[in-house]
């Protein structure tokens, strides 16, 4: 049976493959209270502090997601020397991470997202961050580091928020051929619309508004969605997309054949932050464990239903999975 192939991955060779991601490395960070009253001096609420919490998001979110799940990981990238980037590396260490792969880009700031909340609700988020693109002297560093480790990892995953790192196209093939011709999957979630420096990746996973803005076609219904996934699949040459639909699931493109579609389970929704991070994790340790795509999908499906039941930037782990799988509910395993 499928789920029993799932199950097998899950317990008895996820703990086994070594990933790198590389991308853009954040820091999410809450500023905790409780609003009383509105301010006489202006019309806002006045957050009555009671703390600050602190956790990894972006690309770090993904190997927490991975360490979480059982991956043994390694994380490359860019962290400023500032507070927050040394907060950052420690945490990563502290986690079992490999931090080996993360360079300081002279004065360049970490990209944080300061989010002031009250138990109930977000009032305001602020963003520190610098977009530019990486230093080119940096991407040597982090191509060489990468180069020098290839045959350690099972997989690499480009986690593109569009921060700077994998601004580069060029840096981003030469790294897509490096795993190719040492026979390592590459998987890609990128917010970039130049889809073409995806060639030869193993898939490439965007969601509803990712596809529509990289190939300006608007998503409304299965047709135009069709029209999408083919358009991106045909403009990137890569070998699969996953497109996250959110509610409605995950859809499969793949030449030669149909749009395969996996509907969500339907779940109780706190917090849809991370959603995508999950899955590509999930569809990333399947592939690397022996699955098909459509198993790993099945299984990213499950493991994004456990995600956004929970609040802010979360984490799926191996126990978690396990006991979804061992429920066997519909799950639509095939």
């Amino acid at each position: 049976m499928r789920e029993d192939r799932l199950a097998n991955a899950v317990l008895n060779n996820f703990h086994k493959k070594r990933i790198l991601v590389l991308g853009d490395l954040m820091v999410d960070e809450y500023i905790l209270g409780k609003v009383g009253r509105i301010s006489p001096e202006a019309p806002v609420p006045i957050l009555n502090y009671k703390g600050t919490q602190r956790s990894a998001g972006g690309a770090s979110n993904v190997a927490l997601n991975m360490h979480a799940m059982g991956g043994k990981l390694a994380m490359a990238g860019v962290a400023g020397l500032d507070d927050s980037g040394i907060w950052l590396r420690e945490f990563l260490r502290n986690a079992s991470i490999d931090t080996e792969g993360i360079f300081a880009d002279g004065d360049r700031l970490t990209t944080v997202k300061i989010r002031f909340a009250t138990k109930a609700q977000q009032l305001l988020r602020v963003d520190k961050e610098d977009n530019s693109p990486i230093q080119e002297n940096v991407c040597t560093k982090i191509f060489e580091y990468i180069a020098s480790h290839i045959s350690e990892w099972d997989a690499v995953v480009l986690s593109d928020y569009c921060k700077g790192v994998l601004d580069d196209s060029k840096f981003v093939r030469k790294i897509i051929h490096l795993c190719n011709i040492n026979h390592v999957i590459v998987t890609v979630d990128s917010k970039s619309r130049h889809i073409d420096a995806f060639e030869n990746a193993s898939f490439v996973k965007p969601n509803n508004l990712e596809l529509e803005n990289a190939v300006n076609i608007q998503i409304g219904d299965l047709d135009s969605l069709d029209r999408a996934g083919k358009a991106y699949l045909e403009r990137s040459k890569a070998k699969c997309i996953i497109v996250t639909r959110g509610s409605e699931g995950i859809s499969i493109f793949e030449n030669g054949s149909n749009r395969r579609d996996y509907a969500s389970k339907a779940v109780q929704v706190f917090d849809v932050t991370g959603a995508g991070d999950t899955v590509i994790s999930a569809v990333t340790l399947g592939l690397a464990s022996g699955l098909t795509i459509d198993e790993a999908v099945i299984l990213a499906n499950i493991a994004a239903g456990i995600v956004i039941g929970k609040r802010g930037t979360a984490v799926v782990t191996r126990d978690e999975l396990m006991e979804k799988l061992n429920e066997k509910k519909d799950y639509n395993f095939g």
